[in-house]
């Protein structure tokens, strides 16, 4: 097979973007099962509305993947995500302070995100296309903005605990 001179750089794209994909699917389903796992209802709706925007986020970069070559969408998630999700469920069984629990485990899931988004931007040997890193820079915020959001309601929800 000829690989054209560009082909290296597509690939690292799209490999690029696959893990960025599983990350936000896998942050998607576990919004969605940290919702089904609080009593709060400020939590679910809360959980449920990150969740619709990393489906989004899947969504975006999964149209970066087409414009950049990909002929095959890949829809599974990744081990990392069930293990997060499981663990959670172990968290959450075991604590006193349930959503307290579960919110410990959310932020440290977007800790995650946030390191991944951090690291596939961060300059390379064959660099991302503009058109991808635009895309990955607004992502992270939105990201960004989740997680200092959701760390302010972990340590609210560490004070009540604490003076219960």
């Amino acid at each position: 097979m000829n690989e054209t001179p560009l082909a290296p750089a597509r690939d690292e794209a799209l490999k690029c973007l696959q893990s960025l994909i599983e990350i936000s699917r896998d942050a998607n389903e576990g919004f969605v099962h940290s919702a089904n796992q609080t009593e709060d209802p400020g939590l679910k709706t809360l959980f449920h509305q990150h969740a619709m925007e990393r489906a989004t986020m899947v969504d975006e970069l999964q149209q970066l993947q087409v414009e950049h070559g990909q002929s095959r969408i890949d829809d599974s998630g990744s081990v990392a995500g069930t293990l997060h999700r499981a663990w959670i469920n172990l968290r959450s069984a075991v604590s006193s302070h349930h959503d307290l629990a579960i919110l410990e485990e959310v932020e440290r899931g977007e800790d995650a995100a946030v390191a991944a988004y951090r690291e596939a931007l961060e300059p390379r040997e064959i660099p991302l296309p503009r058109s991808i890193t635009a895309v990955l820079e607004h992502q992270l915020h939105k990201i960004k903005a989740a997680h200092d959001e959701l760390r302010q309601r972990r340590d609210a929800a560490r004070t009540a605990a604490a003076s219960a």
